[in-house]
Formats: C-alpha cells, structure tokens, sequence
C-alpha cells in the first residue's frame, strides 16, 4: 500500500496522516538498512506540487522513524558488533524535500550530526542558486507549489531552524549575499511590503520567526567575515525595512485605526505591527552592533544605516509606544537598538543636524494633530530622539528648531508622554550648555551659543504651572529647577532670577513641593551665590511652624544636598552653615513642641 502510494501519486491516496504511520512503521523496522525506502519517499511524487502541510507530514514521518529506530536500538541484545546511525539514501528527490528531512533527523553521535550539517549546507545552497540564479536553464527547474504558496518561502521555512544549529565556520561557506536577499525577499512578502493592514493573506500564518533569527545571524557572520562587502547589502536590508514600516503607518492612517483606541484595534492587527517590531529590532540590532567593527575606511556607511533605523522606529512609533516608548522604559532589546542607532547617528555631526531639522519640520506641519494616536507617538519618539542628540547639535540648530518645537509642549498637559519628554529635552539642553561652559569650550556654533537667558523666565513659569497634582512629580521637579539653576549660575542674576521667580509662588497646595524643588538648586550655584541662597531657605524653614513632618523632610533634604552633592570648593562653608543653624533649628522645634504639648494639657483640664 505504502509504495503503491508513493510511486502513483495521481491514484487515490490514503490521508496524509495515515501515510505518516505506514512511513513511520516500515522505516524503524524494515531490515536490513531501509535506504531503499528513504530514497523513495524523498523522491516520490506523493509530495509534489509542494505544500506546507504535505512537507510538515514528511518531516514529522523521518523525525518519528529516527526516535522508534534509537528505541529499538536500544532494546535489543548486544552483539560484537554495535549499531549505529547514519543519513544514507537522502541523496535523491527534490532539494526542498532533502531540506525538509533533513532539519528533522536528531542525532546525539557528533560525526552523523556534522554529516547532516554538510548535507544540510549543501542542499540550501543548491536551493539558493536555484531561486537567484538568472539562467532561463535554471528557472525552468525551479519547483511548482499549491494554493499559491511560494516556494522559496516554504524552503526557507522548512530549513531556518536547522541553519541556526549549523555552525558559523560551515554557514559562512554559504552565498551570503545571495543568502541575505533571499531572506529579506521572504520576509517583506509575508508582510505584503506593509500592505497586510487592508487583507490578511495565508502567507502571514507561517510562523517566521525562525527567518528573523536566520537572517540576523546571516547579517552578523557576513559583517564578520565579508567585511568590505556586507554594507551594500546591510543598507538595502534597512531600507526594505523602512519601506515595508512606513507602509504600514500610511495604512493605518488612512483607515479607520487613525483615531482608533488600543482596545478597539483587532487582536490580528497588534500581533503583526508587533511581530514586525520585533523583526526589525531583532535585524537592525545585528547590522548596527556588527557595523561598529567594520574598517574605518568603509565605516561612512554608518551613519545612514542609523537614520534608516530610527525611521523605522518613527514609523512604528504607535507601536513603541505600547512597549513604554523609545527611551529608558522601553524593554532592553529595543532599548538597545534605539540607543545603538542614535551612538552611530551622533558620530557624524551634519547627518545629526540634518535628521533634527527635518524631524522638527515634519512633526510641526499641520498635519499632526496630536488629537490621533499615530501623530502623537510620533512626536513623543522624536523628542525622545533629540535629546539624545542634544551634545552633537549646533546652538543654532538648537535655538532655531528644538527650542520652538520643545516650548508649546512645556505647559500643555494634556499628553503626559509628550510633556516629560519635552522637558527632558530642556534638561538636555541645560546639562550641555553647562558642560561647555564650566569647561571654557566653544559650543558647535560658537557665537550662536544657547543663551539661558532666553529660557528665563519662560521656564520657571512653567515649571511652576506643572507642580499642580497630576503633572510632574516632586522629583522631576527637583531634577529640573537644578538643571535651571546650574546653567544659569554662569550669571548670578539669572540665577537670582529663577529663584524670585519660584519664592512669587509659594502658596497653596503645591507650596511644599516647590520648597522641595528649590532644596537640590543649592548644590548647583557657586560661592558668591550660596549664601543669599541659603538664607532664604534658612528664612523657608523658620517659617514652618505648624507642620513637624513637611519641617523635617525640608531638612532632610538640604542635609542630604549638603553631604552629597555640594562642590568641594563650596562644601566646607556650606557645612558650617548648616552646624550652625542645626542647633537653633533644634531648639526652635523642642520650643514649639512644648508649647504644643502644654495646649494640649490646657485643653484637657
């Protein structure tokens, strides 16, 4: 029945998971040797055109026959002689076919392992050249599939698995280039180059993850071992990713899903723009890593592999988004990818200058409306980018593009996302303004300099606006009138500014975290301006008079800025500042404890 079957594929045949026993039983029993029985089966025409689920049954039937074998093996009586196992009769049949056994044979004897390693080398490469060759000869041979399925797709998916076990010294013998266009070829078509938002097509039910890793992997030994080669390649990788992300953002906004809220969309829909997250992730991750080690002389190609990757990211944004954004609260293998891009971008000055002007352009058009999803995502990625960029830029970059598109943001609520983010742009732009002139070096720029000036008391007002509940919390408070303060402290009356300018407004329900927020700017200002400081925090605490535990968390807090962070040139006065208002402090609050404790007594009587 079996061979019939096999030898007369056109006849009726028994199901496929009847053939999958019949195989099963006749090659873990047939004696001597069933080699015969093997060629048969890999060549006979049961199994073509191809199909998935005909390969799968296949595979299954070997992998099966493999594990009765090694148990019969081992139930049977020792003679002198010791069986073994080995990959004979696989040699004939179509070379998808040898794949798909192939991938499937376990073995714990390391030379049959290596043996089918070779073997399994052999076939992919053949199924290469068969798929990239542009001889009409060749393409005449190339395999016939069913229900539309691609058949370098099914070879790539029936062998990916087994490719990652081989080891890196026999993969690098494959085609790499050819290997690597084969891999991406697949890929964008099982994602119909993005399109997949407006059908969903049985391609995208193979589960490729398999691929992703194959051609990561073929991406990394290519960069190790190909190195004068592998950009070109790498680069038309990055864009085919690029295109099929923004694809995907123009399908979504041109649908219904623009407006759509995370619990409206389809579950279909968020499991694929996040499986292609992953994938670029996963292959972006390994041409920027690997690209760090390339030749200085072929290392200009950097920069526009990092660009690539942060549009793929800025395309996908809506999706980041759901993962904790782009920055620090995003999880470690996007984390990476993104700072990875954002270091090879920041070593090429001009192309940094360039992304950031055409960032702020395009994200100020009128056509982002921060009312859609999509539009704010987008721009909470952009401001996560430019902060990281912030030491590269020029200061007329900087004036002329950050600052106008930080600045709307800095007193709207609204979008919390985009609000922290906005201000750690500021942040950025403080700490650097401050580095360069606590060292005495020019800004890229030089006359064109970031001015504080410009940010007092613009600044502060909002600072004090978004210490309301609900906005910033105490410690971004905190984090941020230091930054202030710092930078201004190269000019004392800037400093004192932004102090008058918090003091206007300590009353209300947000007084005590504007007392908190003023406690670190002590540790940012130099000799000449501490001690007008300290005085009017010393005039800050004398004045709590009715509130022990809000009095000591103030104390606490100086005393901890004192210790921690004061500079050595200002730590010593800043020390015997405090030892000496400690003691008054002390008495003052055991005086007010006992006129508290003798009300209470009065009270009682």
């Amino acid at each position: 029945m079996l061979l019939s079957s096999l030898h007369r594929a056109s006849a009726p045949t028994p199901p496929l998971s009847t053939l999958q026993g019949l195989i099963v039983h006749y090659l873990a029993r047939l004696s001597p040797a069933p080699t015969p029985l093997a060629a048969t089966i890999v060549g006979s025409p049961l199994f073509r055109p191809f199909l998935l689920i005909k390969l799968d049954t296949l595979k299954t039937s070997f992998r099966h026959a493999v594990h009765t074998k090694l148990h019969l093996l081992k139930d049977a009586p020792t003679g002198l002689f010791l069986p073994s196992l080995n990959a004979q009769g696989l040699e004939g049949g179509h070379t998808i076919t040898r794949l798909d056994v192939l991938k499937r044979l376990p073995s714990k004897q390391r030379d049959v392992e290596s043996s089918v390693q070779d073997k399994i080398v052999l076939a992919f490469a053949d199924v290469i050249d068969l798929f990239t060759s542009s001889d009409s000869w060749r393409k005449e041979f190339r395999p016939e599939t069913e229900a539309g399925e691609d058949a370098l797709t099914l070879a790539l998916i029936t062998c990916a698995e087994a490719l990652l076990a081989v080891p890196p010294e026999k993969f690098v013998a494959l085609p790499l280039p050819q290997t690597l266009v084969s891999l991406v070829r697949t890929i964008n078509k099982s994602f119909m180059s993005g399109m997949f938002l407006s059908s969903f097509r049985s391609s995208m039910e193979h589960h490729p993850d398999a691929k992703f890793t194959l051609c990561s992997r073929s991406i990394l030994l290519f960069v190790d071992h190909r190195p004068k080669l592998v950009l070109p390649h790498v680069q038309e990788t990055f864009l085919c990713l690029e295109s099929t992300s923004r694809n995907v953002e123009l399908g979504w906004l041109s649908s219904d899903l623009a407006d759509a809220v995370d619990t409206s969309i389809a579950p279909e829909t968020r499991e694929l723009t996040e499986l292609l997250l992953f994938l670029t992730i996963m292959i972006t991750e390994a041409g920027l890593s690997a690209v760090v080690y390339v030749p200085p002389e072929i290392s200009h190609a950097a920069a526009s592999l990092a660009l690539a990757v942060l549009r793929v990211h800025y395309y996908l944004a809506l999706v980041i988004e759901k993962f904790g954004g782009a920055g620090h609260h995003s999880f470690p293998e996007l984390k990476r990818a993104f700072y990875l891009a954002l270091d090879n971008l920041a070593e090429h000055k001009a192309e940094s200058e360039h992304f950031v002007q055409q960032l702020c352009e395009e994200l100020w058009s009128k056509a982002y409306d921060l009312r859609y999803p999509v539009q704010r995502a987008k721009k909470a990625f952009g401001l996560s980018a430019i902060e990281q960029l912030i030491p590269v830029l020029a200061g007329p970059t900087i004036e002329t593009f950050v600052l106008p598109f930080c600045s709307p943001h800095l007193d709207d609520a609204r979008h919390r996302d985009i609000l922290e983010a906005a201000y750690s742009v500021v942040l950025a732009i403080f700490s650097h303004f401050h580095i360069h002139v606590a060292h005495s070096t020019p800004l890229h720029g030089s006359e064109h300099a970031v001015s504080t000036a410009a940010m007092v008391p613009f600044y502060p007002r909002c600072l004090i606006e978004n210490s309301a509940e609900g906005r910033l919390n105490t410690t971004q408070l905190r984090l941020a009138f230091a930054a202030l303060v710092k930078s201004a402290s190269v000019s004392g009356d800037h400093a004192l500014a932004c102090f008058a300018h918090l003091l206007l407004h300590f009353d209300g329900d947000r007084v005590h975290r504007l007392r908190l927020a003023l406690v670190p700017s002590v540790s940012s200002l130099p000799l000449a301006l501490l001690l007008r400081v300290l005085s009017v925090v010393n005039g800050i605490i004398e004045g709590i008079t009715n509130d022990d535990i809000k009095c000591e968390e103030l104390l606490e807090a100086l005393f901890q800025e004192i210790i921690n962070n004061v500079g050595d040139a200002e730590k010593e006065f800043a020390v015997r500042w405090w030892d000496e208002r400690r003691v008054r402090w002390t008495r003052s609050r055991l005086a007010i404890a006992r006129q508290g404790t003798e009300r209470d007594g009065e009270t009682s009587v």
